[in-house]
């Protein structure tokens, strides 16, 4: 059995995993650059998920299963429009992806409570594989950054 906690990018928080629906509404009360990393409370690096809120857009939940998993995003659909919606990563990249990988909470609430039971992805849902959407570089690195910064001053 898996038993999981989830921390914060930010720091602080480090504590046992509740269902899905709270984690959900913890990382709505983060802010936007944070998210939250699920992992086992042994210490083993899989199987792990991110999950973050992006207010207006939805839930991104990301899962890696075992160390070979490449990651995948839960989807509202299989079918992906072209990428419209800014994200930040890491502070490091901005870019924008499709629409259908910001899920409703409900919908992240049933995958959340799937892999915190399994260890696994619902295979009943749409899960997107890291290098398998559509996306646009908006900036990358601090350089990148400030020069679309005074551009948007402009």
């Amino acid at each position: 059995m898996n038993v999981f906690r989830y921390s914060t990018l930010g720091g602080g928080e480090n504590a046992p995993v509740p269902s899905g629906t709270e984690l959900i509404e913890i990382v709505r009360r983060r802010p936007v650059w944070d998210e939250l990393v699920i992992s086992r409370e042994d210490g083993a690096q899989f199987p792990r998920a991110g999950l973050s809120w992006h207010e207006g857009h939805g839930l991104v939940l990301h899962c890696f299963e075992d160390e070979l998993s490449w990651g995948f995003f839960l989807a509202d659909s299989s079918s992906l429009t072209a990428p419209e919606v800014d994200i930040v990563l890491g502070g490091q990249v901005r870019e924008r992806w499709p629409r259908q990988l910001f899920v409703d909470p409900s919908l992240g609430a049933e995958a959340l409570d799937h892999f915190l039971k399994t260890g696994a992805q619902k295979e009943t849902l749409h899960w997107i594989r890291t290098d398998g959407f559509p996306r646009e570089t908006v900036w990358e690195g601090r350089a990148g950054r400030e020069a679309w910064e005074q551009r948007q001053q402009s």
